[in-house]
């Protein structure tokens, strides 16, 4: 990796959400590969991370509280509750994630909150500028940041500004249903390198700058007006190394988990989401109904154990989520459960880390099936879970790991039968299947990991990216 300057990380968030106290609340611990990678950059390197630091109060926090943890500076952004609510709980939730995710129909269009989404991103700006060294590297990250390359440009900034986005990026017809589509298209261009997960998001991308602003784009740079934009797809990885011991350890620890519970006569079928309606749970459910009805032989002899951690808890269609999938596991343990078996077995709740990788060791099937997914690290970290006699992977070709990950099941979750047949087809597969599946998946997410990723970025952004 390039640079001898500094490299300063932006998002929403910080990793570890800062309480009052200085101290880091409860279950806030950053989970995924890209803490992993930022984290293993900043390290390298030194740097400054800036994020929300998960308080509100009267002002906004253009005055950061600081705190050192190794070689990374954690400079934490406190927001209004109005902020939180117009920018994040409106703009962001309500209308970009469900537009980027190709859910048009789920788009609020209020105009204060886009304002709000404007103005907390200049925020987010003046509090980096004011930490900005001069031969530093800024490196935004996802779609509630967007504009903020733009306004740091505006307060100045000469400097190298990259941007990722970890959502996926839709066709241009869906994108540019949006009122602000051309106005956001139109700040991208202030970023020297933006990158997104797969070689479809990177179409989608220059189809829509082309659509709705006057310029070309060649190769892998849009050029309009004199200003110039590079892109590029880079699908982020694990700690594949990291997850396989943590499985270790953990199939070696005396400790009592949930998944034990289970007979052991009993083949598991695991989805870990967030209870998000993108991330087809319901239609999941729906699947496992019919693979029952389908299959009546596999009564009593395989349960689907559903982990759904809490999301946005307070926008309106994340409650309708939670109240259909609540009725549609009480409706097939209603229509199907014996006293010594429950066929779905439902978490609400969030698992660490440390205890889910109980879970991957032991599913024999992962069932990932999104409506639509930027990337889907679950996958990834199912796979380097697995021990000598692995399980399978049966993905949605709507995810990003779809694009590498070839050795799974790709499904279409919308086709509830097929997804079911599949499913069948995981749950019979030979040792010898599996396993030849499995070396190719694990050789894969072992080379394409979170620091490859994240390292093979900024060298672009330092080396090839102009500024």
């Amino acid at each position: 990796m390039s640079g001898s300057g500094r490299l300063v990380v932006v998002s929403n968030r910080l990793p570890s959400t800062l309480s009052p106290n200085g101290r880091v609340e409860e279950g806030a611990a950053p989970v995924g590969g890209l803490v992993t990678a930022l984290s293993s950059a900043l390290e390298q390197r030194g740097g400054l991370w800036v994020g929300w630091s998960g308080r509100m109060g009267d002002r906004s926090g253009e005055s950061p509280s600081l705190e050192m943890q190794g070689r990374i500076q954690l400079a934490a952004i406190d927001l209004t509750r109005s902020e939180n609510n117009l920018f994040y709980n409106g703009f962001c939730n309500r209308t970009l994630w469900p537009i980027l995710h190709s859910f048009p129909f789920k788009m609020a269009v209020r105009h204060d909150s886009y304002r709000s989404y404007v103005r907390t991103n200049r925020v987010y700006a003046k509090v980096v500028a004011s930490l900005l060294k001069e031969d530093d590297t800024v490196w935004v990250h996802d779609f509630h940041l967007i504009p903020l390359g733009h306004e740091l440009r505006k307060l100045g900034w000469k400097g190298k500004i990259g941007f990722f986005l970890h959502t996926p990026f839709p066709p241009s017809e869906v994108f540019t249903v949006m009122p602000w589509a051309r106005q956001l298209l139109d700040m991208i261009l202030d970023y020297n390198l933006f990158g997104v997960h797969t070689r479809g998001y990177l179409r989608n991308l220059f189809d829509s700058l082309a659509d709705e602003l006057d310029g070309v784009t060649i190769g892998n740079t849009f050029v309009s007006g004199g200003r110039s934009l590079q892109a590029g797809a880079w699908p982020i990885g694990i700690d594949a190394e990291g997850f396989r011991k943590m499985a270790v350890a953990r199939q070696e620890s005396t400790t009592g988990s949930y998944v034990h519970e289970i007979s052991p006569d009993h083949q598991i079928i695991l989805g870990v989401d967030r209870l998000d309606y993108t991330k087809g749970i319901i239609q999941r459910l729906i699947t496992f109904e019919h693979l029952l009805e389908r299959y009546p032989a596999l009564r009593g002899k395989v349960s689907l154990v559903q982990i759904s951690a809490p999301s946005r808890s307070r926008v309106p269609e994340y409650v309708e989520e939670r109240q259909q999938v609540d009725q549609l596991v009480g409706r097939i343990n209603g229509r199907f459960s014996v006293a010594e078996w429950v066929p779905v077995r439902y978490l609400y709740r969030s698992i660490p880390q440390d205890e889910l990788v109980a879970f991957y060791r032991e599913a024999q099937v992962c069932l990932i099936t999104p409506l639509r997914d930027g990337m889907n690290l679950v996958a990834k970290e199912f796979v380097a879970s697995q021990g000598d006699d692995p399980g399978v992977v049966v993905l949605s070709k709507f995810c990003g790991a779809s694009e590498t990950m070839k050795q799974a099941l790709i499904v279409n979750p919308y086709d509830v039968e097929t997804t079911a047949e599949a499913i069948h087809r995981a749950l019979k597969m030979s040792r010898r299947e599996r396993t030849s599946r499995w070396n190719s998946l694990m050789e894969d997410i072992s080379t394409y990991t979170a620091s490859a990723w994240s390292d093979s970025f900024l060298d672009e952004l330092e080396t090839e990216a102009g500024g």
